[in-house]
């Protein structure tokens, strides 16, 4: 898979013009008019946050600064996947201060996000916003001259207000802006917004339907939606990243998929899930996701014969030991990424240790060469691994119907 971009960010400085944080773009650049931002809004948002979040990681993408991001109407019901010490949210200009929008900005700031008005130029309409921002980002080229910046500033300026000037051009503006009482600054003066490019890989849309499902069914409870992330490899992967964020997680690495539910909790879960199906959504090889939950399906079977092992542990290595071919990605780099200990890398990397001795085993199995196998080094004979076969096989044919005969 080509590198294509991803997303690109653009610095914002401070008076000292040191970076105080970074603008995360959508790439492409896609047009600012309200009839695109209507049918294209959504996807943009999601293309930029999962962009930052999964495939480059936010620690890359900002160097531990704030992302100003935008956000949509339908992005404004939904809890951000990051943290406030890591997100502003930016009102696009587009949106309609009602009772609606309003009442899910406070809900926000009362989640502690920062809130950002976007391209603001005086308008009485956008300026109902301002009673609700921490900042407001004023659009240098939208004014008639830089000296308007200034009387903005003295009409809407009150304590605790942030102004920023954005799209500075010259050295002539900033200093103007500077004086009259800006304290950030955005721009090509400074810098062209910087692409970030990768490989983006989407998400299953049937794995993301079938989760948002068992999230909104009034009967399902938490094990429903950990068997619903289960079947599918790249949305555990997924799942475990975050839970592994410095922004959730600042104790051990969570190394299954039940204890990174249970740490992000299914009100987040389901607020992730929403803003992925809004995003762009394919459906991956079949023939991968089987091999994969098979894989788990039997080192779970194999590890809950054994006291040296531990079933969720198990099914997590064997769930990801495909995952290099399903994100055309280097297994290590998926390790890294979600920081698992490195006795689960090695196991899935080079084999090493009890667990990577029973990923082997399996894979020597399904090549055809169980005489092969080690199996003095263990937990099962080749009777139990025939039975353990057989339980994985009409398990996961239970859990997700992909497995035929």
């Amino acid at each position: 898979m080509l590198e294509r971009p991803l997303l690109a960010r653009q610095p914002i400085l401070d008076r000292e013009l040191q970076v105080f944080a970074y603008e995360l773009l959508c790439r492409p650049i896609p047009s600012d008019n309200i009839e695109w931002q209507a049918q294209n809004g959504n996807s943009a948002t999601t293309e930029v946050v999962i962009s930052a979040l999964h495939e480059v990681g936010m620690s890359l993408v900002t160097g531990g600064r704030p992302a100003f991001v935008n956000f949509t109407v339908d992005f404004l019901n939904i809890d951000p996947p990051m943290g406030p010490d890591d997100l502003v949210i930016e009102l696009l200009e587009h949106i309609p201060a009602n009772p609606d929008t309003q009442a899910a900005v406070v809900r926000l700031k009362q989640q502690g996000y920062r809130i950002a008005v976007d391209d603001f130029t005086g308008d009485p309409a956008q300026a109902a916003w301002l009673d609700y921002a921490d900042i407001v980002k004023v659009d240098l080229i939208g004014l008639k001259s830089v000296d308007d910046a200034e009387k903005l500033h003295h009409k809407y300026q009150r304590d605790g207000l942030i102004w920023l000037a954005e799209k500075v051009e010259t050295h002539e503006q900033y200093l103007k802006c500077k004086e009259f009482g800006y304290d950030l600054f955005q721009g090509y003066f400074f810098s062209r917004p910087t692409t970030l490019f990768g490989k983006r890989t989407p998400d299953s849309h049937i794995a993301v339907m079938e989760l948002l499902s068992a999230l909104n069914s009034p009967d399902a409870g938490f094990d429903e939606v950990v068997t619903a992330v289960r079947k599918d490899p790249q949305l555990s992967y997924r799942l475990m990243q975050m839970a592994n964020s410095s922004a959730v997680n600042r104790g051990q690495p969570v190394t299954t998929v039940q204890r990174a539910a249970t740490l992000l909790g299914l009100s987040r879960i389901r607020h992730w899930a929403n803003m992925l199906a809004l995003g762009k959504l394919s459906d991956k090889p079949v023939i991968l996701q089987q091999q994969a939950l098979f894989r788990g399906a039997l080192l779970q079977e194999i590890a809950n014969l054994s006291p040296d092992l531990d079933g969720d542990t198990g099914f997590t290595l064997g769930l990801f030991s495909l995952l290099d071919a399903m994100m055309d990605m280097p297994l290590e780099e998926v390790c890294a990424r979600i920081h698992l200990p490195d006795e689960l890398t090695q196991a899935l990397i080079q084999g090493h240790g009890i667990y990577g001795a029973h990923l082997t085993a399996i894979k020597l199995w399904e090549q055809g060469e169980a005489s092969s196998i080690d199996w003095p080094n263990i937990a099962v004979s080749p009777s139990d691994l025939e039975l353990c076969i057989e339980r994985a096989i009409n398990s996961t044919q239970n859990t997700s119907g992909v497995l035929g005969s």
